[in-house]
């Protein structure tokens, strides 16, 4: 977990850089740096991600052009083209699919349709400089994370923390002959359940968002619901480095007035290097999850900090409330891990997790103020000359 973190810490940090000195997107704040990372854990994940980067392209530029599809809907869509063509190329040709690529394939990962939908918004005269700068960023950080996985480093890089990309699952540990031997981690949810529980989650973060305004990660919620069922340390790990992330954002921002995608980028790095020093101090042990949990928190802690302060104290109630329905939802078509919450399932689970989303939806309600319609806004309005027929 180490080379992963500080691969994806150092591009984070140099993306926020380019943006600022450049205005350059990248393909989104996390989108080189974690590919990086997933092309040396798979190698099979670059042809992937290209290909369905290229069909999310042309998919969105289809759909801008037939429809009055704009703004966040764009993302939406790219994301729904870039996600889906992996999984419908698992579904129809999984039987043909080796194991290692099957399980790349299945990711249908949000990263093609936030590759796809940054470079729609990129001027033409702008975007051969961008996929270049792009281009030579993940080389870098691919190369870099080559360099520090070796057999000489395995007993420090690999052994202090999970081993990430010194498992035996990784591509690069297996061809540098560093791999460390450790318990692979058991599935938790059958590959077609993780889909259904993941577009589950997508659609009820953008109803969250639609009816109180308020950006809680589209994938982060069910995601979370996951690793409740492998760890609940997990659940620590994000909860901690959350708020530590946070408050790390706001002292930055008041210093430096950065803000937009260098502010994520800057407070996503310091939420991986936050998860990594913890990694020391808790019992996890899934590699990747912690390192994932650490990009959640560090783009969440940047969500929580741009929504206006009376809508900011709805996201802690809006995220226990939204994930006491997934965790729900996951436990009951999933397996759970002996260090995973809840151990037991049953009514009265069910009976408090329905409560305490009850409780925390009933919240949000009492402190959210409905936006009059335009017809009331007009009939109330000098404007109408009092015409309410």
């Amino acid at each position: 977990m180490l080379v992963a973190a500080a691969v994806t810490a150092l591009g984070l940090l140099l993306v926020g850089a380019v943006t600022q000195l450049f205005g350059y997107r990248l393909g989104g704040s996390i989108t080189v740096p974690v590919l990086a990372v997933y092309t040396l854990k798979n190698v099979y994940m670059l042809p992937v991600f290209l290909l369905s980067t290229a069909l999310a392209y042309v998919g969105l530029w289809l759909a801008k052009r037939r429809t009055l599809v704009y703004g966040r809907d764009e993302l939406l869509v790219a994301m729904a083209i870039g996600s889906g063509v992996p999984v419908v190329v698992f579904v129809t040709l999984g039987a043909f699919i080796p194991e290692s690529l099957r399980t790349v394939v299945f990711i249908g990962s949000i990263l093609p349709g936030l590759a796809a939908f940054n470079y729609h918004r990129v001027k033409p005269e702008y975007r051969r400089w961008d996929l270049l700068a792009a281009a030579l960023l993940y080389v870098g950080l691919t190369g870099l994370g080559w360099l520090l996985v070796t057999p000489e480093l395995s007993a420090i890089l690999g052994r202090l923390t999970p081993p990430a990309l010194y498992a035996e699952t990784a591509d690069v540990a297996v061809l540098k002959g560093a791999a460390v031997v450790a318990d692979l981690d058991p599935t938790i949810l059958a590959r077609p359940v993780a889909v259904a529980l993941f577009l589950v989650g997508l659609v009820a973060s953008e109803r969250v968002r639609a009816r109180y305004g308020l950006r809680i990660g589209l994938v982060a919620v069910p995601l979370l619901a996951v690793y409740a069922l492998a760890s609940g340390w997990l659940l620590v790990l994000y909860a901690v480095t959350l708020v530590a992330a946070f408050a790390f954002l706001s002292l930055f921002h008041y210093v430096t007035l950065l803000y937009g995608r260098v502010l994520i980028s800057v407070t996503t790095a310091f939420a991986l290097l936050a998860v990594t020093a913890l990694v020391f101090a808790l019992p996890v042990t899934r590699g990747l999850s912690a390192y994932f949990v650490g990009i959640l928190a560090g783009v969440n802690a940047y969500n929580w900090h741009t929504a206006p302060p009376r809508k900011g104290l709805l996201f802690v109630p809006l995220t226990v409330g939204l994930f006491s329905l997934m965790l729900v939802l996951a436990r009951a078509t999933g397996r759970v891990l002996p260090r995973g919450v809840p151990q037991s399932f049953g009514p009265v689970v069910v009976v408090a997790c329905l409560l305490v989303a009850l409780a925390c939806f009933a919240v949000a309600e009492l402190y959210t103020v409905d936006r009059p319609s335009r017809e009331a806004v007009f009939e109330a309005s000098v404007l109408s000359g009092g015409d309410r027929r």
